[in-house]
């Protein structure tokens, strides 16, 4: 099949590999070990460093920062969730690449084709010179997720289906769970070479997740993540000899990796200490007890392999929409927005996902009943992070490792307002945030879901290998934001002048042409024609996905 452009193959000149959630805590004692030969070459050959993500280190906004070079306060994007106007519910952050650059529009527009396979947010997919196949956030496989359109007829009959992500909230069994990751994975492979066969470009960028869902249930199964990984890297390293010398390599990751060790209860701390209120003819202590029996039971039940059949049968009987609010909505979600007294409470948080460790100021004006007449903001916003700077485990007395922000001290540009005022990270991100009320505990020594044993935290990765790249060299201070820059000038593209990254220029051999060229800066981009956004019934299906990742309840 002729690639669109007309172009006859040949090797990219720049190939992207992004490997969700690679860290080198996980990474680095694998290589020493002999287990990772062709990261050990890549590093050995390369340069690499540790990659600094956003607060917080979640998929959305990591991936669209990395593809921007733009900060959360300019893209409007603080969480897989975001507030919805005019209530105390959440929405999926719909990621709106018109009103941003990403670095794609720029090199098509400079006649450099690209090939985009599995980047998180890339949903719905658009035009561009070379493919598209979207990432997380696309719906389901029954939506068109590539452009051009009949490439997702031809994915479907090359990899027998092919599968967007897998669901780590399904699993109780380290055995499924593992076969659908090596499945996945493998689909991914195979649609990654059809594609660059196919559909010849200058770049290319794939994004391949299951490391990400790995990690987040088998942290601790040191035996399994080393099989992965081993398996992976020989993955990589076809990848590598495919393209051969001429290719110059980055794999980046959008976030780092650690252990999950206890979960902080922040509305229950927050009406202890008088910020929350709850409505007076609430019983919690009822509520509690049967959410708690509910959820033994539902971890119980999938232990001994039973959830499946049960949850099929209830399905057929509820409808999977109802068995859901039963479930998940009404002991979660509903908790929160039902029980609380809107009109005393004055600090809250939203069921953002665990990794976001933030608290809302119930304002007047800006909240549907805000409370706090908008001159006493500051006061009260201090007030709180004065209250969690001084942070103690109950059950110890001892200090809480804590990190407390002001919104503006994290985020710049036009959009900051949007997110939340105190943004907060306990224990360097091992520690969860959960938003459920009537909690018997603010702290309890395990992470919210017993299946997951592994977290984000901000130390990514990013190597570069290949032509004009230094050899051996290790790279200090690197962000997310500076990868779509870096790109950018290595392909002699400019750069948008609203970018917050920099260049990498260090990685670049001395003399070389990239590294002799001075970068250049362009106007603030000027995004891509707009497209539809999602649906109603998109949203819906996005929000399920999510749950199934288990990033949500």
């Amino acid at each position: 099949m002729p690639s669109p452009s007309g172009k006859k193959r040949g090797f990219p000149r720049l190939f992207v590999i992004g490997i969700d959630g690679a860290t080198f805590e996980a990474l680095s004692p694998l290589i020493r070990e002999g287990v990772l030969p062709t990261l050990a070459e890549v590093l050995r050959r390369g340069s690499h460093g540790e990659l600094e993500s956003t607060i917080p280190p979640v998929t959305i906004p990591a991936w669209v920062s990395m593809v921007t070079g733009k900060n959360p306060g300019k893209l409007g994007l603080f969480d897989l969730l975001k507030r919805r106007p005019g209530s105390y519910g959440v929405t999926p952050a719909e990621v709106r690449f018109w009103e941003h650059t990403p670095f794609w529009s720029v090199l098509n527009k400079y006649g450099i084709s690209t090939g985009l396979l599995n980047i998180p947010g890339t949903y719905p997919p658009r035009r561009v010179e070379g493919f598209m196949v979207t990432g997380m956030f696309t719906p389901s496989e029954r939506h068109c997720f590539a452009y051009p359109p009949e490439l997702v007829k031809e994915l479907n009959e090359v990899v027998s289906h092919y599968d967007i992500d897998v669901g780590q909230w399904q699993y109780f069994d380290e055995g499924r769970f593992l076969r659908d990751l090596y499945r996945v994975t493998e689909k991914r492979r195979r649609a990654l070479m059809y594609l660059t066969e196919s559909y010849p470009c200058d770049f290319y960028m794939a994004v391949f997740t299951c490391t990400d869902r790995l990690q987040h249930v088998l942290w601790k199964r040191r035996d399994l993540m080393e099989s992965y990984w081993s398996w992976f890297d020989s993955l990589l390293g076809e990848i590598l000899r495919r393209f051969g010398e001429e290719t110059t390599f980055f794999m980046v990751s959008d976030h780092g990796f650690g252990p999950i060790r206890r979960t902080f209860y922040v509305n229950e701390w927050l009406r202890r200490m008088g910020y929350l209120a709850v409505k007076r003819d609430v019983k919690m202590e009822s509520f509690v007890k049967i959410g708690r029996v509910v959820e033994n039971l539902y971890y119980k039940l999938g232990r001994f392999k039973v959830i499946y059949p049960l949850a099929s049968t209830l399905n057929k009987l509820l409808g999977m929409g109802r068995l859901r609010y039963y479930t998940y909505d009404y002991l979660s979600k509903d908790r929160l927005v039902n029980w609380t007294d809107w009109s005393r409470t004055r600090a809250f948080a939203l069921v953002h996902t665990p990794h976001y460790g933030h608290i809302y100021i119930n304002v007047k004006g800006r909240m549907p009943q805000g409370c706090v007449d908008p001159k006493d903001y500051e006061e009260v916003r201090e007030e709180v992070i004065g209250d969690l700077s001084r942070l103690r485990d109950p059950s110890t007395g001892e200090a809480v490792k804590i990190r407390v922000y002001r919104r503006e001290e994290v985020y710049e540009g036009p959009h900051v307002e949007e997110a939340p005022d105190i943004i907060f990270v306990i224990d360097n991100f091992e520690c969860e945030v959960d938003p459920k009320l009537g909690h018997p505990k603010v702290f309890e020594e395990r992470p919210s879901d017993p299946r997951w044993t592994g977290t984000h935290k901000r130390n990514g990765v990013f190597m570069a290998y290949g032509p004009d790249i230094r050899e051996g060299h290790r790279i200090e201070g690197a962000r997310i934001t500076d990868v779509a820059p870096t790109i950018l000038h290595l392909l002699g593209a400019p750069i948008p002048g609203d970018v917050d990254g920099k260049v990498l220029l260090e990685i670049f051999e001395e003399g070389s042409e990239a590294a002799e060229r001075p970068p250049v800066y362009g106007l603030p981009g000027e995004g891509v024609a707009a497209g539809p956004g999602l649906g109603e019934e998109d949203r819906r299906l996005v929000m399920e996905r999510l749950r199934r990742l288990g990033y949500i309840g």
